[in-house]
């Protein structure tokens, strides 16, 4: 059976004097790829994300996960990503972001608000592992995998780094944000997660929120019914606000 993990993509805290991804009154966003300053990446990031950078190259950015193409990569051998070395065909990439609020259509629009949200999915359909070029996946799916930025350099995968290609029709970035609502009791994140030992979290302290979605895991295991109910929790959440069933045909 499928599993479902979280991953935190996008600017984040340690960006936000150079790089935000605005989220708006209607709560539409712009997904705003991390700086990585003084190495050009594949392809510059979209324009609409230009006006949020501040004092960055647009092309000094990792623009991972790829939204047209729908991939997503990444070095497993980062404490970080380990989990993902487990990832399988037809489990889900649940992916979440720090937004900030913003009035206008450019830096000046920031107010400073924040909060962090779920703002897409990718349901993997094949898996690239290191030494595998773009030309080893099925071929359908080579040009989709020959964008990722984890094959800019023109070399095979390096070690420990993965590249996982999406279903087109059940990976999405969401139209909008939804709020994880990790600011109340009762939370939409409180309400579905558990830490690893399979504990509630807290908002502050010991089991934080924070602490625990550091980094990327398995959060459900669809095959387990509490589990999975936890996970239609969100799954209704996100279809209720955006119109993308997270679950959708998942036996």
């Amino acid at each position: 059976m499928s599993k479902v993990y979280l991953v935190n993509v996008v600017a984040n805290r340690g960006h936000a004097s150079i790089a935000r991804c605005p989220i708006f009154e209607n709560d539409t966003f712009i997904f705003v790829p991390f700086p990585h300053p003084g190495t050009h990446g594949r392809r510059a990031c979209a324009k609409r994300a230009q006006p949020f950078l501040r004092g960055v190259d647009p092309r000094e950015v990792h623009d991972d996960p790829d939204w047209e193409a729908l991939t997503y990569g990444d070095n497993c051998a980062n404490p970080r990503a380990l989990a993902l070395k487990r990832v399988q065909p037809n489990d889900i990439l649940l992916f979440w972001a720090l937004l900030w609020r913003n009035r206008g259509s450019d830096w000046s629009g920031f107010s400073g608000e924040h909060g962090w949200y779920l703002i897409g999915a990718l349901r993997v359909r094949e898996i690239l592992d290191a030494g595998q070029r773009a030309a080893d996946a099925a071929m359908a799916n080579r040009a989709r995998a020959a964008r990722s930025v984890h094959f800019a350099s023109g070399e095979p995968l390096a070690a420990d780094n993965r590249v996982f290609i999406g279903s087109r029709r059940y990976s999405k970035l969401f139209p909008k944000a939804v709020d994880f609502q990790v600011t109340q009791g009762s939370g939409l994140i409180y309400r579905t997660l558990r830490t690893a030992g399979g504990h509630r979290l807290n908002r502050l302290g010991k089991r934080s929120w924070f602490t625990a979605t550091r980094a990327c895991r398995a959060i459900w295991d669809l095959d387990k019914p509490e589990e999975r109910k936890r996970a239609q929790i969100a799954a209704t959440a996100i279809r209720d606000y955006t119109g993308y069933d997270l679950l959708d045909q998942m036996a």
